[in-house]
C-alpha cells in the first residue's frame, strides 16, 4: 500500500485540523462538537492529555473517518459516538469519559478520506480501533536452531 501521510499530504500539517474540543461538558455533548461542519468529511481522532505535559503529552485513542454524503458528515459522525454500541468505542467512554479530546481534519474528498484513514490507523495503531486495515498478522515464534 503506498504510504498517503507523505510529507506533502495535508493531515501532517497541523494547521489543517480544528483546534483542540472537549467531546464532553458535565456528561452531554459540547457545543463546539454539535457546531461541526455539516458540509464536510473528514479524518477525527478520540484522545487524552497526559497529566505530565499536558501540552505536549498525548495519547491517540481512536482514529476515524466520516465521508461527505447526502446522509453523512463529520459533525453527524461525531454526534453519533455516544450511542454508538461497539464494544470498543463504549470500553473507550467508560473508560475516559470525562477526559476526552477531539480533533477532525475537515475534507470533502472520500477517496483521500478513506487512504489516510488507513494510513494513519496503520502508523499509529489506536488501542480502540478495533479493526486495523491490512494488518500484517504475527507468524508464530520457530526456534533458529
Amino acid at each position: 500500500m503506498d504510504n498517503f501521510v507523505g510529507n506533502d499530504n495535508p493531515i501532517r500539517d497541523v494547521t489543517n485540523w480544528s483546534s483542540e474540543i472537549k467531546y464532553l461538558n458535565d456528561g452531554k455533548i459540547s457545543d463546539e462538537i454539535r457546531n461541526m461542519p455539516k458540509d464536510k468529511g473528514g479524518l477525527y481522532m478520540f484522545y487524552l492529555k497526559g497529566p505530565n505535559l499536558p501540552f505536549a503529552e498525548y495519547y491517540i485513542l481512536y482514529i476515524g473517518r466520516a465521508l461527505y454524503t447526502p446522509s453523512e458528515n463529520i459533525c453527524k459522525r461525531a454526534m453519533h459516538y455516544l450511542k454508538d454500541e461497539r464494544y470498543m468505542i463504549q470500553e473507550m467512554f467508560d473508560n475516559w469519559k470525562n477526559d476526552l479530546y477531539y480533533r477532525y481534519f475537515p475534507d470533502t474528498d472520500n477517496i483521500a478520506i478513506e487512504k489516510n484513514e488507513i494510513a494513519l490507523i496503520r502508523s499509529i495503531v489506536p488501542p480502540y480501533n478495533e479493526d486495523i486495515p491490512n494488518k500484517i498478522e504475527e507468524q508464530p515464534k520457530v526456534k533458529a536452531f
